[in-house]
């Protein structure tokens, strides 16, 4: 089984929607996406996904399904609003320039820098909502692999946002979130593809297409 991991266009955060900018890189998404397979299509919540989704699922003709989990990560003190402090990817820069090294797999969430932020248990939450979803779709997380108890071969899009993206790719490849969202950003409109496996065994990053190509 394959995942298809895109993000939104060019956005407008305060109106949650996209940018005229964003629309016509939606547009161009559309285009492009028609050459992969697709059976099931998934977004966010959230207006600039929906929109995003919008455009490809009229090409592809395909209804998308609302997932309420692909809504993007939230982040800030645990006893402020959300978003009320320094995002989690500028967290991890600093914790990089202080320390001349990357935190160890999971060790980050228990880092000081993260110790009173909501980013901590949302990436978890989320993490657990991938899981079950995948095994909805007949694949059981194992430790750090995928079984796959009713494997198949159909392709699933998933329209959402840079921060449940890196979540996601960070759990299924087993990769630090704070390392990954360092060194590894989410274009807007890219596709990140992830393979579940046919037999016992880690999920593997097959490709990862950014905006420029289309």
């Amino acid at each position: 089984m394959d995942l298809y991991l895109i993000r939104h266009g060019d956005p407008n955060y305060q109106n949650d929607c996209l940018t005229e900018k964003g629309k016509l890189q939606a547009q161009k998404l559309a285009e492009y996406i028609k050459r992969f397979p697709c059976d099931e299509v998934y977004s966010s919540p959230m207006g600039r996904a929906k929109e995003t989704a919008g455009y490809s699922c009229a090409t592809l003709g395909k209804d998308f399904e609302i997932l309420p989990w692909l809504h993007e990560l939230e982040w800030g003190d645990k006893s402020g609003d959300a978003y009320s402090t320094s995002s989690p990817w500028t967290i991890s820069d600093r914790i990089i320039e202080e320390d001349k090294a990357y935190p160890l797999n999971e060790s980050w969430k228990t880092d000081s820098r993260y110790a009173n932020d909501r980013i901590v248990s949302d990436v978890e939450k989320r993490n657990t909502e991938l899981d079950n979803f995948l095994e909805s779709k007949g694949y059981k997380r194992e430790g750090l692999l995928y079984k796959p108890v009713l494997p198949n071969d159909k392709s699933i899009m998933m329209f959402c946002h840079g921060g449940i993206i890196s979540a996601t790719v960070s759990h299924l490849l087993n990769i630090s979130f704070c390392h990954l969202i360092s060194n590894l950003p989410v274009h807007l409109t890219s596709i990140t593809k992830i393979s579940l496996p046919s037999e016992t065994g880690p999920a593997k990053l097959q490709f990862i297409l950014p905006p420029e190509i289309y």
